[in-house]
């Protein structure tokens, strides 16, 4: 059954929970949260690939994963669930679960997203819905396949310095369940920086309340490729939580592929 989120139960009982409840399930669907984030990335023959998160002082529902599929094909995924808390991480959960169960047999990104949507569509419920991009590295072909459902655009920095945003436009997961997805594709090569990061990140802000955005994220790309790919998400990390003071509004979470 899954579990109430501290609202939920204010709701039902008509009373306050006393602090240290709150406490206590603020802890427990934070130790929910990372445990269904990776702990060791897999990494794919020709590329390199990082992953960051950095949680604010809320239980915000960024959700990322990245895992091998068939021969040479590698699962990237990145979201963010509506909602905070236990709601949120409840939600997570159910992601996790549906993206796994369906990755390994779907034929394309738009499958995924097209299943993962059913899967996760609720009766009435049009407040509880994920921004979800689920792609595909390919090594064969140096492609990768995409879909964002939602999500804000990863960002594709060149090797010759040149910048493209990874544009698509599909609806958000887990709102209706007719909602169509297509697949897109790039081709990649040898030293394309890939980022794919959530809202967290892009808007995090400095004391002037600017946020990083995209642009400060592409200069630090551009000072930290060089360091490879570890190297790069430091100096990502760096940039913004220098930017904001380390004070994040919300989690911010990050996937950086290079192509070597």
């Amino acid at each position: 059954m899954p579990m109430e989120s501290g609202a939920e139960r204010r709701g039902l009982l008509g009373l306050k929970l006393p602090r240290s409840a709150k406490n206590a399930e603020e802890e427990e669907a934070r130790a929910i949260q990372a445990r269904l984030l990776p702990g060791e990335i897999p990494q794919l023959e020709g590329f390199e690939i990082a992953s960051a998160w950095r949680p604010s002082t809320q239980v915000s529902g960024d959700y990322f994963d990245v895992f091998q599929l068939d021969g040479d094909r590698m699962a990237l995924c990145i979201a963010d669930v509506s909602g905070k808390g236990m709601a949120a991480v409840t939600l997570m959960s159910e992601l996790h679960d549906a993206v796994r169960k369906f990755a390994p047999d779907a034929g394309s990104p738009a499958q995924l997203c097209t299943e993962v949507n059913q899967a996760l569509c609720r009766p009435g419920a049009q407040t509880r819905y994920v921004t979800m991009f689920y792609g595909v590295l390919e090594l064969g072909e140096l492609r990768l396949r995409y879909e964002s459902a939602g999500h804000c655009l990863p960002l594709l920095v060149r090797g010759d310095g040149s910048v493209e945003f990874l544009a698509s436009f599909s609806g958000v997961i887990g709102i209706f369940s007719h909602w169509l997805y297509q697949d897109q594709e790039v081709l990649l090569r040898s030293g394309d920086c890939l980022l794919l990061v959530t809202d967290g990140l892009l808007q995090a802000e400095n004391r002037r309340h600017e946020e990083f955005g995209y642009q400060r994220m592409i200069a630090a790309v551009e000072s930290g490729r060089a360091l490879g790919v570890e190297g790069l998400r430091a100096e990502i990390l760096t940039a913004v939580t220098k930017f904001c003071g380390g004070k994040l509004q919300d989690d911010a979470s990050l996937i950086v592929v290079r192509v070597q």
